[in-house]
């Protein structure tokens, strides 16, 4: 089976383009007499000539038609392939796991994500739903490259930036929502039935809980859901109100109303990710994702 050497397939395209082999020796940086020996053993390992002489100088035999044709997308494939190798080198291409958690799926991974997806094309993007306390380990075993959710404790070999801190609202049936103020309190959930999430432990529910019992009273927990969406359901029902992350308001949940909790600290969305050993996509993001939280302050 014979090859054919990308480069003299670029050498071809010149002469077939400039139909002079010194205007496409020109065109090359060489001289003509090794251009003319690359055209030559061309035509002999392809078995067939590819140039005819004619009054005007050159032109292409039949040959060299069909040839032409493929010698384009033969070299932009090399091209391509080439700049492919050079851009996963330097982690411009190549694909991120990530794992999620709860709400911020909804707001805050699409806001940090945009700007990365836009700048960095090349880069294939895949969400994995991964509760909180299985990412670190998944990261570590290298199934996640990066995982997001919020209060995550230190783990050996887990980095953890900080992404952004979002601001708490109450969640409650908007048939109720005129018994509450416009802006709530902590205070207001007294003797509220809450529905709190996710049912593991240690979690966002803790949170909550935590909130209710420095103000002085303990909350009446109506129901444990796995996760916000599932907690937004009850809601939506009108058997419970709930506490949740701004990034949660992004919701569509019907009859659901968002009030903001005024007296409540923040919570920190974070992404984790290897210590060491990260491969250059992962790195790659990394740069990102501190010049993007600089600029906001976060």
């Amino acid at each position: 089976m014979t090859t054919v050497d990308p480069r003299q397939l670029e050498c071809f395209i010149a002469v077939a383009e400039e139909l002079n082999l010194g205007r496409a020796a020109l065109r090359l940086h060489m001289t003509q007499p090794p251009l003319t020996r690359r055209i030559h053993r061309l035509e002999r390992e392809i078995g067939a000539a590819l140039f005819r002489r004619n009054a005007g100088g050159m032109e292409l035999t039949e040959a060299g038609e069909a040839l032409l044709e493929r010698a384009y997308r033969i070299v932009e494939l090399s091209r391509r392939a080439v700049q492919s190798t050079r851009l996963a080198r330097d982690g411009k291409l190549g694909h991120l796991t990530i794992g999620y958690y709860d709400s911020a799926i909804r707001d805050g991974i699409p806001r940090v994500m945009r700007d990365f997806v836009r700048r960095h094309p090349d880069v294939t993007v895949g969400f994995e739903y991964a509760q909180k306390e299985i990412q670190p380990d998944h990261v570590r075993d290298r199934l996640l490259h990066l995982g997001f959710g919020y209060d995550y404790p230190d783990e050996p070999g887990i980095e953890r930036h900080r992404v952004l801190r979002e601001s708490l609202y109450v969640a409650v049936h908007e048939k109720l929502a005129a018994e509450w103020p416009d802006s709530a309190h902590v205070s207001d959930l007294e003797n509220q039935p809450l529905a709190v999430h996710p049912r593991a432990r240690p979690a966002f529910a803790d949170v909550v809980i935590d909130l209710c019992l420095r103000s002085g009273f303990t909350p009446t927990i109506r129901v444990e859901a796995p996760d916000v969406v599932s907690c937004l359901a009850h809601v939506a029902l009108g058997t419970a109100v709930a506490v949740v992350q701004e990034s949660a308001t992004k919701t569509l949940t019907d009859g659901v109303v968002f009030i903001p909790l005024l007296d409540a600290p923040s919570v920190e969305l974070s992404c984790i990710y290897l210590a060491e050993n990260r491969s250059p996509t992962v790195s790659l993001f990394i740069e990102h994702l501190e010049s993007w939280t600089a600029e906001r302050g976060a």
